[in-house]
């Protein structure tokens, strides 16, 4: 039956650890689904931000295409075109121009190739580099727009950016060409206008409540050098980098406009949004998962140990209550056959009787009471007891036992030692202190038990002559079903409950227990109890 049970448990430790291994890897397989559903939600919402980011940027070239080509560029060319003579070409100064913010410089290039500046001067290099630019310029283009050419210098500290246009009437009989530096750094207010006017999104895109306050945008020139940004810094997942190409004459020619769209305003934009990974989520729960395992097969094996010990246990006790029912049956045979050959021998077998059931009265008593205490059951009455005389009442109960081993117990006790204490539970404590004092003693030996006042405790001290505690086993000593090794291959039994219903009763008094060096060798076990309740 022992067997067939112990197979029973291994079998169903093995289906929970089963069980919660199938959990563990279930958990797995949906964080991996999980993983594959957010990556392909993700990279459809990124996609689609993407494309949108995409009309953005198509939308501000259109826009920067009127607002900088033909309503900035175009129109200064124009108006510089009014301002001269077509006899005697003069350039006014840059100043004097409605188009003033936007110039930096203004230049002339007659039919002999001679270049006249007005404004901010022109280095030799710019001047050389214009020149060769404007020499290898195209003819004009019939009608009344002249061709304009937007021409790009970026070897500098700074980007240089020229427009030029042959003049549109003849002076003289020579090719004349006209143009002016821009001046870059006006071109943030007229973004940023640009910008404010509408939204670069059309109004059917997330019902009209995409402000451009949502969007990035960022216009950088050949170095990489910020020209115009407008809103918080993109996340490169969700920007489209568009160049600018030669959109009007290549007037930013080189330059890259990166946009993008605020992730918060995802949800509008795309059902759903932009999926939150759950991988956290699962991740937890599957570490959570693979803890419960851990603690799973740790409570199964404390729960295996545990049986083990009650079933040593329940084997110890049943050794235990065999020798004493043992004598107690063999005497009493020999009392009820008359096998007894005098009175001698009659009184002897009594004696032997009531030891032998004082001890297993004893035995029954621990082990109801540590029952009890398992159920938490324990209900103490204390009231107010002068130790001494009860301590010699426990001592005449406990001789019958002692003197079967040859065991003298001696008292040393202090008059007026009292203290709150439940006399019943302390009766137990003590009888049990003497009966492993004289058990695991040797025989002859002298065993005292002593009672004192220590501040504010009263102290109580069973004193054998046995072979002591080692240091390192006080503490296991009390705990429950536990004894010495050396104990356990000896033939002393042992219930191993007996320790541990002493510090479980004195606990309850609200006092403490503990063990150290007896001062002739063996081991000293001291009871602190408060003298006040």
């Amino acid at each position: 039956m022992a067997k067939l049970r112990s197979g029973q448990g291994v079998w169903r430790s093995r289906l929970i650890v089963g069980l919660l291994s199938a959990a563990i890897l279930l958990v797995g397989i949906l964080a991996l689904q999980a993983a594959y559903a957010y990556r392909f939600h993700r990279q459809v919402a990124e996609s689609v931000l993407r494309d949108y980011a995409q009309v953005i940027a198509d939308e501000f070239i259109r826009r920067t295409s009127v607002e900088i080509g033909y309503r900035g560029y175009f129109a200064a060319l124009t108006e510089l075109e009014q301002r001269l003579d077509p006899d005697l070409p003069v350039l006014p100064q840059p100043g004097e121009l409605q188009a003033a913010p936007l110039l930096r410089t203004l230049i002339l290039v007659d039919g002999a190739g001679e270049l006249a500046v007005t404004g901010e001067p022109l280095e030799e290099r710019i001047a050389s580099w214009l020149l060769a630019s404007i020499r290898d310029e195209p003819a004009a283009e019939d009608g009344s727009r002249p061709a304009v050419r937007v021409l790009h210098d970026g070897e500098g500290e700074r980007q240089r950016s020229f427009v030029v246009a042959p003049l549109g009437r003849s002076a003289g009989d020579k090719t004349w060409t006209i143009g002016f530096e821009v001046n870059l750094e006006s071109l943030q207010p007229r973004f940023e206008a640009m910008v404010a006017d509408s939204p670069l999104l059309p109004a059917s895109l997330g019902d009209g409540e995409l402000s451009n306050e949502l969007l990035s945008i960022r216009l950088n020139d050949v170095a990489g050098a910020p020209v115009f940004v407008h809103g918080r810094s993109s996340d490169p997942m969700l920007a489209t980098y568009t160049p600018f190409g030669d959109t009007y004459s290549g007037m930013f020619e080189g330059m890259t406009l990166l946009t993008s769209i605020d992730p918060s305003a995802a949800s509008r934009l795309v059902i759903g949004g932009l999926p939150r990974s759950r991988l956290p989520v699962l991740g937890t729960l599957l570490v959570l998962t693979v803890g419960l395992l851990l603690a799973a097969i740790a409570q199964l094996r404390r729960e295996r140990a545990l049986a083990q010990m009650r079933a040593e246990f329940v084997s110890r006790v049943s050794h235990e209550l065999r020798t004493p029912l043992t004598q107690i049956r063999l005497f009493a045979e020999t009392l009820l056959l008359g096998r007894d050959r005098n009175d001698e021998e009659r009184q002897r077998s009594l004696e032997i009787i009531d030891q032998e059931s004082r001890r297993l009265s004893l035995l029954v008593e621990n082990v109801l009471q540590f029952s009890r205490g398992d159920r938490g059951a324990i209900r103490l009455a204390p009231e107010r007891v002068d130790l001494a005389p009860m301590l010699r009442e426990v001592i005449e109960r406990f001789m019958p036992i002692a003197r079967a081993r040859r065991v003298t117990v001696a008292a040393d006790l202090e008059d007026s030692v009292v203290c709150n204490a439940d006399v019943d539970a302390m009766t137990q404590v003590v009888l049990n202190l003497l009966d492993n004092a004289v058990k695991y003693g040797p025989a002859d030996q002298e065993v005292r038990l002593g009672a004192e006042i220590d501040g504010s405790h009263a102290r109580i001290w069973v004193e054998d002559q046995g072979p002591g505690i080692p240091a390192a086993e006080r503490e296991r000593i009390w705990r429950r079903w536990q004894r010495l090794p050396r104990d356990e291959r000896s033939a002393v039994a042992g219930s191993g409950i007996g320790l541990t219903l002493v510090r479980d009763l004195i606990a309850l008094h609200g006092g403490r227990v503990s063990v150290e060096d007896g001062a002739r060798g063996g081991a000293r076990f001291v009871v602190e109890l408060p003298r006040e309740a």
